[in-house]
């Protein structure tokens, strides 16, 4: 009889966690980002008329681009390895929008594709969405970021905490951005 490999995984909550929430005074966008063990997540909200103007300036069409405006809450995300002298790395599928109905995944980028494929979008368009996107997933030295939009399939409106995940080597760790809110069609309220 072979033996049977059992790999543990380990999560750890991130501990020394500071969160903080602004607000532009002149468009009422709210960012919230947090810092966590070396690691920061920041979260912009992006208007959906923001959001339609952005993608029919890329050469997606009307009904494509309100679809993008309208079916799910979209964040500008930037997420940094400010001190991880080891090194980071992530992928998105394993972040999830904790709500009071449940826990809700990112709509990545795959997903996006085949929806566009169905719908017969032109692969410059899609090409565009692609690069626009937050990475799906990536490692990052010490110093390393990104900038990217990130889509949650929630109401636009919604509130959430989003759980985000990143490791060290063998070692899982997570943290939570509290009390996130998607943008609405009309002006942001503040809360």
């Amino acid at each position: 009889m072979t033996g049977v490999g059992l790999v543990v995984v380990v999560a750890a909550c991130a501990t020394n966690v500071r969160q903080n929430q602004g607000i532009d005074p002149d468009s009422g966008i709210v960012t919230w980002e947090v810092q966590a063990d070396g690691v920061a997540l920041r979260l912009s909200q992006i208007l959906p008329d923001q959001v339609r103007a952005f993608y029919l300036g890329r050469g997606f069409e009307p009904d494509a681009a309100e679809l993008l405006a309208t079916r799910a809450c979209v964040f500008q995300t930037v997420f940094r390895n400010d001190a991880v002298a080891q090194g980071i790395r992530f992928h998105l599928g394993e972040w999830r929008a904790l709500t009071a109905e449940g826990e809700v995944p990112l709509r990545l980028e795959q997903d996006w594709q085949r929806e566009w494929a169905a719908r017969g979008v032109p692969s410059g368009p899609r090409t565009a969405f692609r690069f626009a996107l937050y990475p799906t997933e990536h490692r990052y030295q010490i110093g390393d970021w990104n900038m990217g939009m990130t889509f949650y399939p929630l109401p636009l409106g919604s509130e959430f905490d989003l759980r985000f995940v990143w490791w060290r080597d063998a070692q899982r760790y997570e943290s939570v951005l509290r009390g996130v809110r998607c943008a609405t069609d009309s002006a942001v309220e503040e809360p």
